[in-house]
């Protein structure tokens, strides 16, 4: 028996057989983990960071990368998906975890905010949503969850084990309440430990089986890789981070994911179209491809000799060309 989830909606028009099947041969999220590692030079993105702060404007590095989550996640909305009951559902938000720790020492406690963010949002809002939380963390002498987790730890083990036992019966048909879920942090599209702002490197982390979320991601400290210059074959020293993702792959198929992935490359390497919320950049997308289309209908392409044809494996579908164009220009008009 399944009943109607509060987080997620029932993905029923799945025409992937295979992915229909794998939540019941893969049964856990550890079982069906992939791994990635992906490194980005950071020169552009500090370079963006200096001028907004010429502006007074604290955009940072952590900043950038969670808008872009948001971005690629709403634009991509296979990704924002979760196994739960061996079903697969699309959470009904955005929400991101990250652990805030409220003093940069050894005695210093760990605490996780969960941060919710729609389509509106810019990277100017991400920024400030994310600091509003940590300020409350820090501020306070305790979130209401870390209380709710402190008091059931309390409990004789036999209590907690059948308590844990009932509350994963519960997630697994989807009877967990609302007040539950929001008190226990492993609830998310995305869970990001920002590893570099402690000095540390990236990790590859495990999926939590409990709650709902499919991707953990680190972000590690900058540091300094050697790259090819393309124009004089040189090696060239630029700052980078080190992104290490690990992703339940039953949440959407490899093609997919690798698009996905494009796309958020697209973001980390100009950060500037963070500046758009998610709902401006798809409204934009459409525009594009409208304008696109038309021009095609009104101007059909020239016939070229055929001597002067472009080989068969090196044309591209119009689609094609227009995703292409919005990759390289994405702030030229038509």
């Amino acid at each position: 028996m399944c009943f109607k989830r509060g987080d997620g909606t029932l993905v029923r028009d799945s025409k992937d057989p295979i992915g229909a099947i794998m939540p019941y041969i893969m049964r856990g999220r550890n079982e069906s983990a992939v791994y990635l590692r992906k490194s980005y030079c950071v020169e552009n993105m500090q370079q963006y960071i200096r001028e907004q702060r010429k502006q007074g404007k604290r955009i940072t590095v952590f900043n950038i990368i969670s808008a872009t989550f948001l971005h690629t996640f709403l634009r991509r909305p296979q990704l924002n998906r979760f196994v739960a009951g061996r079903r697969l559902y699309q959470h009904n938000s955005f929400d991101i975890l990250y652990v805030v720790k409220t003093a940069l020492t050894d005695e210093g406690l760990e605490s996780i905010a969960k941060v919710n963010f729609d389509g509106d949002d810019t990277l100017e809002d991400v920024k400030d949503k994310m600091d509003y939380h940590i300020d409350e963390i820090k501020d306070s002498e305790g979130k209401e969850d870390d209380r709710f987790i402190g008091l059931i730890t309390k409990l004789p083990r036999s209590i907690l084990r059948v308590l844990l036992l009932i509350g994963r019966v519960l997630d697994f048909h989807g009877l967990m309440p609302k007040v539950l879920r929001d008190l226990i942090p492993l609830y998310s599209s995305v869970f990001i430990s920002h590893l570099g702002s402690i000095g540390g490197d990236a990790l590859f982390h495990h999926l939590y089986e409990f709650g709902s979320t499919s991707i953990f991601c680190t972000i590690g400290k900058i540091y300094y890789k050697p790259y090819r210059d393309i124009f004089t074959d040189d090696v060239v020293w630029k700052k980078t981070i080190d992104l290490n993702l690990t992703i339940d792959e039953r949440i959407c198929d490899g093609y997919y994911m690798i698009k996905s992935l494009q796309l958020f490359d697209s973001y980390i390497d100009n950060p500037a179209l963070l500046e758009l919320s998610p709902n401006e950049a798809i409204a934009e997308e459409e525009l594009r491809r409208k304008q696109r289309e038309e021009q095609l209908a009104t101007s059909p392409p020239t016939p070229v000799d055929e001597d002067e044809a472009i080989p068969r494996n090196e044309r591209l579908h119009p689609v094609q060309n227009y995703w292409d164009d919005m990759m390289d220009h994405p702030s030229n008009p038509t």
